[in-house]
């Protein structure tokens, strides 16, 4: 082999060391190029996916629940009965032309007298509501009217307009009492007879109911 042929060979070496390293730089290069694509279009994603959330409106925050205001109770309208006023505020009509109002202002008491009985019919405002037979037997005891426990039961309730009414007796049924409660504006009017006691002559259950019907509220 010749000096030329070896020179010719070396040649054709290096030419093709030269032209693989330059191939491989192209792969490398190419390689970087892609990876920096791909990393762009991550970055372009991301961008993307900022812009959309951006866009999009924030949730809104939950609203406590507003309290809904308590229903207040019926205001009582006109004028109210009170043991401030004389006759409690009540307007009293003579009954039968014998039975006469009075007004007892020590004892807070609105009653028709008669001179030919002992007890009178009599109304009391009171702070109880009494609005059945149970709560009237619950405050008989400190009631004025029947002082001490209901015994029996004579006549059972009747109702009315304004409230109610019956007979009771009380004292191991010695004593008899008809009771009518009212509600009258909110506050409760309690008019009672004496039907039967060892005092003095009984009221007609018939006229005491008379006379608890009759009253007014003095407007």
């Amino acid at each position: 082999m010749n000096t030329k042929t070896i020179k010719t060979i070396s040649t054709f070496a290096l030419t093709s060391v030269f032209a693989l390293g330059t191939i491989a730089c192209d792969k490398k290069d190419d390689a970087k190029k892609d990876d920096a694509k791909k990393t762009d279009a991550t970055k372009d994603d991301a961008k993307k996916t900022e812009d959309v959330k951006a866009e999009e409106p924030a949730p809104e925050e939950a609203q406590p629940e507003e309290a809904q205001p308590e229903e207040a109770a019926a205001a009582p309208t006109g004028p109210q009965p009170s043991n401030d006023k004389e006759f409690l505020g009540l307007d009293l009509q003579p009954i039968d032309d014998t039975w006469q109002p009075e007004w007892d202002a020590d004892a807070k008491v609105a009653k028709w007298s008669n001179d030919d009985f002992f007890f009178g019919i009599v109304i009391r405002v009171v702070d109880d509501k009494l609005t059945n037979m149970d709560e009237l037997e619950a405050a008989a005891p400190m009631m004025m009217q029947v002082g001490t426990a209901i015994s029996s039961v004579t006549k059972d309730v009747q109702t009315t307009e304004q409230g109610w009414w019956t007979v009771v007796k009380y004292d191991d049924d010695k004593g008899e009492v008809y009771l009518n409660i009212a509600d009258v504006n909110g506050v409760t009017v309690v008019c009672s007879a004496n039907l039967g006691s060892s005092m003095g002559d009984a009221i007609p259950e018939e006229l005491a109911h008379r006379a608890c019907s009759s009253y007014k509220v003095k407007e």
